[in-house]
């Protein structure tokens, strides 16, 4: 049965516009399109969202009502996108978040599907996915959703999931958040090289995008280092990044920008089974290119 979905009154989630909408569907499309090409495999079929939120969303203030007002009231969000897939449900769903009132929201959500086999857990995404990946059994297959607020997922989280060789993984990387914490004329602070480290899994795998300045500074030292102007760069350096541990990497990536133009994310896909990543690639990149 379609599960019956309603908003919690106490978790009204609002942020996003239509780059929000637009990550949902791409998802949407893709679970649909995976659980009907296993559905006769005799695999156990797992969606794990690590940044679940509360289930819903709604577009935030700060986008202009004219361009975003049909998207106004409030939406699904992945976890209920993932319980509407109804071709091929999926056997286990497993959200993940930190946030007391979005864990109250997914517990609703829960039990208004009782007959689903939810699992909820209250905990950071980079201690709990080891975890999870340490635990699926050898007819396990699984997508994970990596959506963090801003740039929570960790190198080493992305390397577990990999090293599953049962796992697909959508992975929405933060580009304008990375961007702030790279400087033009100067290298980051430290405090932002040890984040940057975290993120890319290492210092040379962000770092050479610095090289000595073109010109001195006003206090003629030779030694400054600068960046080359815009963020592109950055984006496809985590693919590559991505390439060196999954077995196949989209070559599609999708920008995803705000009301103004500016590039908030861009949204990856990435599969682990060297059996099956052909399929996911071709099914995921046909996605990111056609919607």
């Amino acid at each position: 049965m379609r599960c019956q979905w309603r908003p919690s009154v106490t978790a009204e989630h609002s942020f996003g516009g239509q780059w929000t909408r637009d990550k949902l569907e791409i998802l949407r499309r893709y679970l649909d399109a995976y659980t009907t090409a296993l559905k006769n495999q005799p695999f156990s079929l797992i969606y794990i969202d690590a940044f679940a939120g509360p289930g819903n969303w709604q577009p935030g203030d700060s986008y202009d009502e004219a361009e975003y007002g049909e998207y106004h009231d409030m939406l699904k969000g992945s976890p209920s996108i993932a319980l509407d897939i109804v071709d091929k449900q999926f056997d286990e769903l497993i959200f993940i978040d930190t946030n007391p009132e979005h864990i109250d929201s997914l517990e609703t959500l829960k039990s208004e599907n009782p007959s689903r086999r939810i699992e909820i857990i209250y905990s950071d995404a980079n201690t709990i996915l080891p975890q999870i990946c340490d635990r699926l059994g050898w007819d396990d297959r699984a997508v994970v959703f990596l959506d963090p607020y801003a740039t929570e997922v960790s190198w080493s989280t992305i390397n577990c999931i990999a090293l599953t060789h049962k796992i697909d993984c959508w992975i929405l990387f933060p580009r304008m958040a990375v961007t702030r914490q790279m400087p033009r004329r100067r290298e980051p602070d430290p405090p932002w090289m040890n984040n940057l480290d975290r993120i890319f899994g290492g210092r040379s795998y962000w770092h050479d995008f610095y090289a000595p300045a073109r010109q001195p500074s006003l206090f003629g030292h030779g030694d400054e280092l600068e960046r080359e102007e815009g963020s592109d760069q950055i984006a496809e350096a985590y693919r590559e990044r991505l390439k060196t541990v999954f077995t196949r990497v989209a070559p599609t990536r999708r920008e995803l920008k705000n009301s103004t133009n500016s590039i908030l994310f861009d949204l990856f896909f990435a599969a682990s089974n060297p059996r099956g990543a052909d399929t996911a690639i071709d099914i995921a990149d046909y996605i990111l290119n056609h919607w």
